[in-house]
């Protein structure tokens, strides 16, 4: 599955030109990114068990540390509902990243305060605001016009990402058939 219909599928109520210059600012659209905030050292572990192991150690040392994608921060998983096994599924972590940005979103309605409460859990701080630059940078667009920007490297690339396993449903209004006994039957 490519990046952008992973984004649309996982998250689909942020647009992925905005998404995706997240997850490059985030993580390279590296799925197994692992940064540690507290001591400021990012790693790169070669497996997801490895990020697994490494991330609860931390996190269990009271670290806060940012995991995935779009780099879920530790202190969210309780509020998301997720385990570090949960956040590192890359479909689980645009989720939990377009719930982060909605709840952002829905105290703001404006953009760049959204993406600084995505970073700093603030709406408005230096830091955030800085953040909110640096993704309109990776979307390749001058400032304000992200809605038209560029999806982000990381997303165009073929990144080498798990399978996610669609749940494939009729509905009558995507099919021309429709369900009969054991099978399909065509209604045209």
């Amino acid at each position: 599955m490519s990046a952008i219909a992973l984004m649309e599928q996982c998250a689909p109520q942020v647009a992925p030109v905005t998404l995706a210059a997240i997850v490059q600012q985030e993580s390279g659209g590296n799925p197994l990114a692992l940064h540690d905030n507290t001591s400021g050292k990012s790693y790169a572990p070669a497996t997801v068990a490895e990020v697994a192991r490494l991330a609860r150690e931390l996190i269990a040392q009271g670290h806060s540390v940012d995991i995935g994608l779009a780099q879920i921060n530790s202190r969210n998983l309780p509020s998301l509902g997720l385990g570090v096994d949960q956040i590192l599924d890359p479909c689980m972590n645009l989720s939990a990243a377009q719930t982060v940005l909605l709840e952002g979103w829905s105290r703001s309605g404006d953009l760049r305060s959204t993406l600084s409460a995505y970073n700093t859990g603030k709406l408005s701080s230096p830091v955030g605001m800085a953040y909110g630059e640096k993704v309109f940078g990776k979307a390749g667009v001058v400032v304000p016009a992200i809605p038209g920007g560029q999806i982000a490297s990381w997303a165009t690339v073929g990144a080498a990402l798990p399978p996610v396993r669609p749940v494939v449903t009729w509905t009558p209004q995507a099919s021309p058939l429709a369900p009969k006994g054991d099978g399909l039957a065509a209604k045209w």
